[in-house]
């Protein structure tokens, strides 16, 4: 297959070779690929440093979820998709959807207000891409354009979920997976094993309605989170799940934490694995008395209730902010104002970090790397407000009159 956008995705002009950085989507998600091909790609790009001298990216951000992962690259010169996909590993698009400039812009938006999601509206989402956008600038790969797209879509996805109240943790997957497993079950477990301390997780342990929680996790101390719930030792798995109706594995670990040979094939229970990869073998689906149902199979079952005319103008309201976004970022990458303050507070922050670090030589490398982390949070911070002055304004000479501005409030720092 051909290294193709997605179709029906929208193309425009291309912007001025060298002037704009052109943003790269190259993702998967459940709607395009089955969650071994969407685990296979997660492989690939947590090795991403290998595609940043590809294909002319000068920045890229990986955006994992349980359904999807997503590489967005801020790309330069004469760097194309068929530069990145290669890179990665890939041969062809198949399995991918690719997007590029303002298209991609939107998809990012959309997907951090929810509309992509397998429970619509989904509040977790909210909260990985704003994750995904600090562990961005946090390790210096998202910069001047990839660090306010996040912060972008964060901040425009608030605004759109709170004007057509869209749901939170109302529509969480957790609840979509558990609806679906109690249904499954006809009626509510009495008792429960729970893999993972985490939010998935989390979220649903707090629907079950006093059942007793079997918590299996490494970490201390995990199962003040979670109430009527005792601790299980590796060693006691088997015999505990033997008396749970029903199991939900929700870790980030790789491997498989529940093997076939974990899963007693007797009484009938229900195996939820929300797990990205995948918590459990696959060969417990064999199993006669259990029923396993992936993220792919939640995926499948789930139905959507918002109705067809309110999505279209949420749609519409959050291709607005897209089309916003995308007019600041081409008036601040043609005036070099505000790249240029950008800079200059980049080159304040490393030499007074250097500086600190210098007085601090005990600091262990992990202690050296959170404050560098940090200083770069407080960077981000403080220079948040700049580039929102400028976006408020929603005309190209709007927003290159406050670049003026911004030109005469920083004259000596700029030039320095």
């Amino acid at each position: 297959m051909a290294l193709l956008p997605e179709a029906g995705v929208r193309r425009g002009s291309p912007p001025r070779a060298g002037s704009v950085p052109r943003i790269i989507l190259v993702g998967t998600s459940y709607k395009t690929a089955d969650i071994s091909f969407r685990e296979n790609f997660a492989e690939r790009v947590r090795n991403v440093q290998d595609v940043a001298s590809a294909g002319g990216v000068r920045e890229y951000s990986v955006l994992e979820t349980c359904n999807r992962v997503e590489l967005y690259t801020a790309v330069a010169g004469e760097g194309t998709v068929e530069a990145v996909v290669r890179a990665l590993g890939y041969q062809s698009a198949e399995g991918f959807y690719i997007r590029e400039g303002l298209d991609a812009i939107s998809h990012l938006f959309g997907v951090a207000t929810g509309l992509d999601s397998v429970a619509l509206g989904e509040g977790q989402i909210l909260r990985q891409v704003r994750a995904a956008g600090i562990q961005g600038r946090a390790s210096g790969s998202a910069k001047s354009v990839l660090a306010p797209l996040f912060d972008a879509a964060y901040t425009s996805a608030v605004r759109v979920r709170r004007k057509y109240a869209m749901a939170t943790e109302g529509g969480s997957l957790s609840d979509v997976a558990l609806g679906l497993a109690l249904e499954r079950l006809g009626g509510d477990p009495s008792n429960v094993l729970v893999a993972g301390t985490g939010e998935t997780a989390k979220l649903a342990a707090r629907r079950l309605n006093g059942a007793k929680i079997h918590l299996l996790t490494a970490r201390r101390g995990g199962s003040k989170h979670f109430p009527n719930s005792v601790r299980v030792p590796r060693r006691s798995l088997r015999s505990v799940i033997a008396k749970c109706e029903l199991v939900i594995c929700a870790t980030r670990r790789p491997g498989y934490v529940l093997s076939v040979g974990d899963v007693p094939d007797r009484g009938r229970r229900v195996v939820l694995d929300l797990g990205f990869p995948r918590n459990v073998d696959p060969g417990v689906k064999a199993l006669s008395s259990v029923e396993l149902l992936n993220l792919d199979d939640v995926a499948s079952m789930a139905g959507r209730s918002e109705g067809a005319a309110k999505l279209a103008t949420v749609r519409r309201a959050v291709d607005a902010e897209a089309f916003r976004f995308n007019a600041w970022l081409t008036a601040t990458r043609l005036n070099p104002a505000l790249a240029s303050i950008y800079r200059w507070a980049e080159v304040v922050r490393s030499n007074e970090t250097s500086s600190a670090l210098r007085r601090l030589p005990r600091l262990s490398e992990r202690e050296r790397k959170v404050v560098e982390a940090m200083s770069r949070r407080i960077v981000s911070r403080l220079m948040a407000p700049h580039a929102e002055f400028v976006k408020g304004d929603s005309t190209p000479e709007g927003q290159q009159k406050k670049l003026r501005l911004l030109e005469e409030i920083f004259p000596s720092e700029v030039a320095s």
